[in-house]
Parts: C-alpha cells; structure tokens; sequence
C-alpha cells in the first residue's frame, strides 16, 4: 500500500510519570478516521488521487520493571494512493504500516525522555493493539 504523509505528526499530549510503585502496562490503541484534506485557498480536497484518513494513536505504556509511564496521543494525516474505501477492507499489516510512523515516535520520545530523566535512556518496542 502506497501513502502520503500530508501532516507531520502532531502531539496532542505526552506525560511522563515515575511510579511509585512498580506497574507493567502496554495499551497502544490505533485509530482511522477517513478525513478531508483544507487547500491553502480554503477549500476542501476530497482526495483525486486517494482518501485522506487521520491516523491516531492513543497510549499508556508502563515498561518492565515498571518504574516509569508514558502516555499520550498523536496523529498524522496520510493520503491513501488510488485508495478510495472507508478503511473497514484494510489489513492488519496495512494498519501497522500506516501507524508504526507514529510508534517509532513514542519510542523516540521515550528515549529522550529516559535519557534526561533516568540517566538511563530506554528503548520501548512495541506494537500498536488493533
């Protein structure tokens, strides 16, 4: 499957939190939403050449040992090349192609983060729940 990234990504939120005590959590949920794209002159493109969907991914990873949380939401807006449907007909590995973008960005949050916060950078690697 051929796409555009029309949007960079956007985070809407991140939070990084110290657990007082111990917690292991992994809930990576993923979200399409076909979407329109606003020209610059304020009209709508309906998508010659492919649909527009927003892709969000929702958050709250608590990795072993589980000293730490991070949580969230981000998206981005893609364009689906000659690809016309709801997106009910995708795959799943269409769904991890299309988010895995926004997932590389949690990790590399996550490791900057750790690396400032920890002293101890840490490499989340995981997969979003569909």
């Amino acid at each position: 499957m051929e796409f555009e990234k029309e949007t960079p990504i956007l985070v809407h939120s991140f939070h990084y939190d110290l657990n007082e005590e111990p917690r292991v959590k992994n809930e990576v949920n993923v979200a399409f939403r076909k979407a329109a794209r606003q020209n610059e002159d304020g009209t709508t493109d309906e998508g010659q050449g492919g649909s527009y969907f927003e892709v969000v991914v929702v958050f709250d990873v608590a990795p072993e040992p589980g000293d730490f949380s991070v949580s969230g939401r981000i998206s981005q807006i893609i364009k689906l090349k000659d690809y016309y449907g709801d997106g009910q007909d995708l795959s799943k590995d269409d769904y991890r192609l299309l988010s895995r973008p926004l997932v590389e960005y949690i990790e590399t949050l996550t490791y900057e983060v750790t690396q400032v916060t920890l002293d101890n950078p840490v490499n989340l690697n995981f997969q979003a729940n569909f």
